[in-house]
Parts: C-alpha cells; sequence; structure tokens
C-alpha cells in the first residue's frame, strides 16, 4: 500500500504541475482557484494574483501563512473582496450566503469555530438561516490552540473538523504531553513507528510528533485520511487508527475497539451539537 500511496502522490504532483501552467498569471478579476504546486508559498500565489497576502490567508482560513500543501486548493479572491464588512472599525458582520456553514465562515475568515460560537451565542452549529447576521471576532494573535490546529490540519485534508477533533478528545483530552504504555505520544497518541512512516510516506518531511503540537496533529490526521481511504469506511478506520490496521486485518475489531469507535463518534456529534467537546 506505500508504493500505491507514494504512485497516486506523485500522479497527482504531476496533473498539478500541468495545471499550473495552464494557469493565468494575471490579477483575479473573479474567484479562481489555485493549487498549490513544489516550492509555492504564500507570498508568492497571493504576489501571483496582485492581492495582499493577508487577505488570501483570511479568505482561506490559513492561520499559519508558512503552512500549506502541494495539491491544496486556494480560494483567490476577487481583488477588493474578502474582507469582513467594518473590519478595523468595530465588531465585523458576515451575512448567511446559500450552502454556507459556520465550519466554512470560520475557515474563510480565519477564525475558530469555538469563537464563532460564543460571539453568536449560537445553540445549534448546524443550523444557520440565510440572511442571518454572523459577527465575526478578531482573531486571536500568538499562538494557535489545540482546538484550531486541529480545525486547520482536519480542513487541508478534506477531514471534517469536528471528527479529528472528537477523535484527539478520545486519545488525549488534547494533551500533548499524555504518553501511552506503548509509547504512543501528544494530543493524537502517535507511536514513533507510525510517526516515521507518515513523514515518509504520507508528508515527506520529518515530523517532531513529541516536541511540535502542530506535527503530531498533522501526523495523526495524514495517517487517519489514509485509513478512510485504505479501509474505505470512517468506522474501520477509526477501528485502524486505535488497534492498528494489520492487527484489525488479522484479528477483526476487537470488542474494546468497538468502544472506542463508538465513544470518538458520539464525542463527535456533541461538538457539532455544542461547539466544543464534553466535560472531560
Amino acid at each position: 500500500m506505500a508504493r500505491c500511496e507514494r504512485w497516486r502522490r506523485v500522479a497527482i504532483g504531476c496533473c498539478a504541475a500541468l495545471a499550473a501552467v495552464l494557469l493565468c498569471a494575471a490579477p483575479a478579476a473573479a474567484e479562481d482557484v489555485h493549487q498549490v504546486q513544489p516550492g509555492d508559498t504564500l507570498s508568492g500565489i497571493a504576489e501571483r494574483y496582485g492581492i495582499p497576502v493577508e487577505l488570501l490567508a483570511q479568505y482561506n482560513g490559513i492561520a499559519d501563512p508558512d503552512l500549506i500543501y502541494v495539491g491544496e486548493e486556494l480560494v483567490i479572491p476577487p481583488s477588493g473582496e474578502g474582507v469582513p464588512a467594518n473590519a478595523g472599525s468595530g465588531p465585523a458582520v458576515y451575512t448567511v450566503q446559500p450552502g454556507d456553514t459556520l465550519w466554512g465562515i470560520a475557515q474563510r475568515f480565519g477564525v475558530s469555530l469555538h469563537a464563532l460560537v460564543a460571539a453568536n451565542s449560537i445553540v445549534d452549529p448546524n443550523h444557520l438561516v440565510v440572511g442571518q447576521q454572523i459577527r465575526l471576532p478578531a482573531r486571536e494573535t500568538g499562538s494557535t490552540s489545540v482546538a484550531e490546529l486541529l480545525e486547520q490540519h482536519a480542513i487541508a485534508y478534506g477531514l471534517e473538523p469536528a471528527l479529528v477533533q472528537a477523535l484527539a478528545w478520545q486519545e488525549s483530552g488534547w494533551q500533548q504531553q499524555v504518553v501511552s504504555p506503548i509509547g504512543a505520544v501528544g494530543v493524537m497518541q502517535v507511536t514513533p513507528a507510525t510517526g516515521s512512516w507518515v513523514a515518509d510516506y504520507l508528508v515527506g518531511r520529518p515530523l517532531d510528533i513529541s516536541g511540535s503540537v502542530s506535527d503530531n496533529i498533522l501526523a495523526g490526521v495524514a495517517f487517519l485520511d489514509w485509513l478512510i481511504k485504505w479501509s474505505g469506511s470512517l468506522e474501520m478506520a477509526l477501528a485502524g487508527y486505535n488497534q492498528g490496521p494489520g492487527s484489525v486485518a488479522r484479528d477483526g475489531v476487537l470488542p474494546e475497539t468497538r468502544q472506542f469507535v463508538a465513544n470518538v463518534l458520539a464525542i463527535r456529534d456533541y461538538i457539532l451539537r455544542n461547539g466544543t467537546p464534553p466535560p472531560s
């Protein structure tokens, strides 16, 4: 499976490189999509399309401008758009459009879902009404919270943020210092062997799963994404994450693993309803 995954990533990279040749370098007059290529930087992409790098980051919900992924699709905002109304002169307000989700609004304007829920006293994050006015809290400066990192890495891999947050809550309670009896470490409880495999075959760079919260979360999210594609089932992917895919294939899903999967899905539902994980 590792060779197949590596080949797939190379093939995607080749297709992306061909697409890059076809992109127009002129400033965007309407919403375009740019697929990140090897060597791309956010500042370079912003310069190419003639827009401020801060606007590009905000429009795509990028908390760390140094963290973009090859193959990631960035929406290029129309010139002069993408900045919330009243920005810089008071609380910003966004009007809900057809198809909007609270997750998507949070991503677009670079704020955490938790801050958005709190700023608007939202009871059900899944229920938005077209035309509803959403107050946009100011973006926090300084270090990014664990909740935001989980959300950011989940979105980068096309996974539901609540699912990734639920998995991390079940594994560690979002605590980087947790170490399991078998040596799994950090927020996502990644073993050194799994971390090395993910770094070599899925991410393509070294990962400091013990010292970096972001790297630990990236390793866990990339591994979960691979498991979902490998197994074709969310439940089996979660089982493989907890029990190990080899053990699941050999021994089947153990009773304690079934309980683990049920716990993660229940926590996900709680987060979707309340915007935060349940009390520990």
